[in-house]
């Protein structure tokens, strides 16, 4: 309709005259209709042509839209990311992280997953996350990783406590005195415990709580003494009725990873998330 007459159509396409003629044919055996008046001069729509070039028109735009939308998912622009991260980063690192991404790419979802760093290892390797954020001191040999934050653990212990006075303390100091842990599968604990252990004892667990929140709330009071990370207790210690006291370990610095299964097989939103995440440790450190 556009060129108005079938050798234009067919000197455009690349194809033979016939060709046209043939299709153009098939098209009106199979809506059991004309849809073009043939003329001498060329050729003229029907009134069931001028229908069919409405719709015909209207699809052609819907296919320009849908495969502008598809360009901004390959682009990245546009999607969901799946995303794991374990409690320290989840509540030290990710909300600035997370609240810049989402100014920066609104029409792209992170959905989050809180869970313990195997676990997420675990997830990423079968796929079931695109990106993991957790620690280092979890087997991680099966995934494609790359290094990110560190934190700072520190012992928490109520106001008043003998330990308050001291400067900087060790696991052996903790040993005679009650802990708050962190509930099993915990990296955290994993690593407080296997130290214990390696002293010839063991922690005497007098709570096991799932949340920071919570080990915070049982340490104030007075149910025992826990390992945090510095960014999750300092800040919340006075207002707790808390204490913050150094922990003298070599292992009390903590490194984070992030983790995917291939790169290269990452969604263009999920490798514009880990972009981003990337550059904000560089920024941070």
């Amino acid at each position: 309709m556009r060129l108005g007459s079938i050798s234009a159509a067919a000197d455009e396409q690349h194809i033979a005259v016939s060709a046209v003629s043939r299709r153009l044919s098939d098209l009106e055996h199979r809506l059991g209709t004309a849809v073009l008046y043939r003329k001498g001069r060329g050729v003229e729509p029907t009134p069931a042509g001028q229908v069919l070039l409405r719709h015909a028109e209207n699809l052609l735009d819907l296919a320009g839209r849908a495969a502008h939308e598809m360009s901004d998912f390959a682009e990245g622009s546009r999607g969901n990311v799946r995303l794991a991260a374990n409690p320290s980063a989840v509540h030290q690192f990710l909300p600035d992280v997370l609240a810049q991404f989402r100014t920066e790419n609104p029409n792209i979802r992170i959905a989050l997953k809180e869970a313990v760093s195997d676990v997420i290892v675990a997830n990423v390797e079968d796929g079931l996350v695109d990106v993991g954020i957790f620690s280092a001191a979890v087997d991680h040999a099966n995934i494609e990783t790359f290094g990110y934050l560190s934190d700072r653990l520190s012992v928490v212990v109520p106001d008043g406590h003998p330990l308050v006075s001291e400067k900087a303390v060790t696991v052996a100091d903790l040993l005679p005195f009650p802990h708050v842990a962190l509930a099993d599968g915990s990296s955290l604990f994993a690593v407080i415990a296997g130290a214990a252990r390696d002293l010839g004892g063991e922690l005497d667990v007098a709570v096991s709580v799932r949340s920071f929140d919570g080990v915070r709330r049982m340490v104030a009071r007075g149910l025992g003494v826990a390992v945090l990370p510095l960014g999750v207790t300092a800040p919340y210690a006075e207002s707790d009725g808390l204490a913050v006291v150094e922990l003298d370990e070599e292992w009390a610095e903590r490194g984070f990873l992030i983790g995917v299964r291939e790169r290269k097989a990452l969604s263009g939103a999920a490798e514009r998330f880990l972009a981003h995440v990337l550059a904000s440790a560089d920024v941070g450190n």
